[in-house]
Protein backbone atom coordinates (compact mmCIF):
# COMPACT_ATOMS: atom_id res chain seq x y z
CA UNK A 1 0.00 0.00 0.00
CA UNK A 2 2.75 2.43 0.95
CA UNK A 3 4.38 1.47 -2.17
CA UNK A 4 2.10 2.24 -4.46
CA UNK A 5 1.21 5.52 -2.44
CA UNK A 6 4.74 6.50 -3.41
CA UNK A 7 4.91 5.37 -6.35
CA UNK A 8 1.74 7.97 -7.11
CA UNK A 9 3.83 10.59 -5.16
CA UNK A 10 7.03 10.21 -7.23
CA UNK A 11 4.61 10.58 -10.72
CA UNK A 12 2.62 13.18 -9.43
CA UNK A 13 5.20 15.67 -7.90
CA UNK A 14 7.44 14.39 -11.05
CA UNK A 15 5.02 15.78 -14.06
CA UNK A 16 4.01 18.64 -11.65
CA UNK A 17 8.12 19.85 -12.09
CA UNK A 18 7.79 19.06 -15.69
CA UNK A 19 4.84 20.99 -15.98
CA UNK A 20 6.00 24.31 -14.27
CA UNK A 21 9.06 24.18 -16.64
CA UNK A 22 7.06 23.54 -19.80
CA UNK A 23 4.21 25.65 -19.45
CA UNK A 24 6.75 28.96 -20.19
CA UNK A 25 7.41 28.03 -23.33
CA UNK A 26 4.75 24.63 -24.13
CA UNK A 27 1.74 25.29 -22.05
CA UNK A 28 -0.12 22.82 -24.42
CA UNK A 29 2.31 20.10 -23.60
CA UNK A 30 2.35 21.04 -20.07
CA UNK A 31 -1.78 20.81 -19.74
CA UNK A 32 -1.36 16.82 -21.76
CA UNK A 33 1.18 15.86 -19.49
CA UNK A 34 -1.06 16.84 -16.55
CA UNK A 35 -3.38 15.31 -17.71
CA UNK A 36 -1.98 12.42 -18.82
CA UNK A 37 -0.27 11.81 -15.20
CA UNK A 38 -3.97 12.67 -13.59
CA UNK A 39 -5.58 9.56 -15.68
CA UNK A 40 -2.65 7.53 -14.83
CA UNK A 41 -3.20 8.36 -11.00
CA UNK A 42 -6.83 6.99 -11.59
CA UNK A 43 -6.14 3.90 -13.48
CA UNK A 44 -3.59 2.88 -10.29
CA UNK A 45 -6.49 3.74 -7.53
CA UNK A 46 -9.11 2.13 -9.57
CA UNK A 47 -6.70 -1.38 -9.91
CA UNK A 48 -6.69 -0.39 -5.45
CA UNK A 49 -10.18 -0.54 -5.50
CA UNK A 50 -10.90 -3.98 -6.39
CA UNK A 51 -9.57 -5.79 -3.49
CA UNK A 52 -11.42 -2.90 -0.99
CA UNK A 53 -14.67 -3.90 -2.97
CA UNK A 54 -14.66 -7.58 -2.58
CA UNK A 55 -14.10 -6.86 1.32
CA UNK A 56 -16.99 -5.14 1.24
CA UNK A 57 -19.06 -7.57 -0.28
CA UNK A 58 -18.09 -10.12 1.77
CA UNK A 59 -18.78 -7.84 5.40
CA UNK A 60 -21.85 -6.73 3.55
CA UNK A 61 -23.14 -10.65 3.00
CA UNK A 62 -21.81 -11.89 6.47
CA UNK A 63 -23.87 -8.67 8.25
CA UNK A 64 -26.75 -9.28 6.42
CA UNK A 65 -26.72 -5.07 4.87
CA UNK A 66 -28.33 -4.78 1.89
CA UNK A 67 -26.26 -4.80 -1.46
CA UNK A 68 -28.41 -2.33 -2.85
CA UNK A 69 -27.47 0.19 -0.03
CA UNK A 70 -23.53 -0.33 -0.61
CA UNK A 71 -24.02 0.59 -4.19
CA UNK A 72 -25.81 3.68 -3.45
CA UNK A 73 -22.31 4.88 -1.34
CA UNK A 74 -20.14 3.56 -3.94
CA UNK A 75 -21.76 5.12 -6.76
CA UNK A 76 -21.51 8.74 -4.51
CA UNK A 77 -18.08 8.19 -3.77
CA UNK A 78 -17.39 7.44 -7.31
CA UNK A 79 -19.44 10.06 -8.73
CA UNK A 80 -18.09 12.71 -5.98
CA UNK A 81 -14.31 11.68 -6.99
CA UNK A 82 -14.86 11.86 -11.06
CA UNK A 83 -16.74 15.30 -10.45
CA UNK A 84 -13.60 16.67 -8.56
CA UNK A 85 -10.82 15.48 -10.49
CA UNK A 86 -12.95 16.73 -14.12
CA UNK A 87 -13.39 20.28 -12.06
CA UNK A 88 -9.59 20.20 -10.74
CA UNK A 89 -8.54 19.46 -14.41
CA UNK A 90 -11.23 22.22 -15.46
CA UNK A 91 -9.55 24.39 -13.30
CA UNK A 92 -5.88 23.37 -14.44
CA UNK A 93 -6.94 24.08 -17.96
CA UNK A 94 -7.76 28.01 -16.50
CA UNK A 95 -11.58 26.97 -17.68
CA UNK A 96 -13.12 28.10 -13.93
CA UNK A 97 -16.67 28.37 -15.89
CA UNK A 98 -16.56 24.41 -16.73
CA UNK A 99 -15.16 23.45 -13.46
CA UNK A 100 -18.19 24.90 -11.58
CA UNK A 101 -20.58 23.64 -14.34
CA UNK A 102 -18.99 20.02 -13.44
CA UNK A 103 -19.32 20.35 -9.69
CA UNK A 104 -23.00 21.28 -10.38
CA UNK A 105 -23.37 18.26 -12.06
CA UNK A 106 -21.88 15.97 -9.59
CA UNK A 107 -24.57 17.92 -7.02
CA UNK A 108 -27.43 16.69 -9.30
CA UNK A 109 -26.39 13.29 -10.28
CA UNK A 110 -25.99 12.82 -6.15
CA UNK A 111 -29.36 13.94 -5.22
CA UNK A 112 -31.15 12.18 -8.02
CA UNK A 113 -28.66 9.00 -6.73
CA UNK A 114 -30.23 10.08 -3.32
CA UNK A 115 -34.05 9.84 -4.22
CA UNK A 116 -34.85 5.82 -3.98
CA UNK A 117 -33.20 6.28 -0.44
CA UNK A 118 -35.92 9.39 0.73
CA UNK A 119 -38.21 7.36 -1.06
CA UNK A 120 -37.27 4.41 1.14
CA UNK A 121 -37.17 6.66 4.55
CA UNK A 122 -40.77 8.10 3.84
CA UNK A 123 -42.31 4.95 3.30
CA UNK A 124 -40.61 3.96 6.14
CA UNK A 125 -41.81 6.68 8.65
CA UNK A 126 -45.47 6.80 7.19
CA UNK A 127 -45.56 3.06 7.99
CA UNK A 128 -43.99 3.59 11.63
CA UNK A 129 -47.03 6.84 11.90
CA UNK A 130 -49.66 4.25 10.40
CA UNK A 131 -48.55 1.70 12.88
CA UNK A 132 -48.61 3.81 15.83
CA UNK A 133 -52.15 5.76 15.12
CA UNK A 134 -53.80 1.62 15.06
CA UNK A 135 -51.78 0.65 17.25
CA UNK A 136 -52.45 3.44 19.50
Amino acid sequence: MTAVLTGIVGLLLCAALLAVVLRGQRPEIAMVLSLLAGILVMVVLLEQLVPLLRTLHRITERGGVETESLLVVLKAAGISLLTQLTADTCRDAGENALATKAELAGRVLLLTLAVPLFERILTLVLRLVQGAEVGG
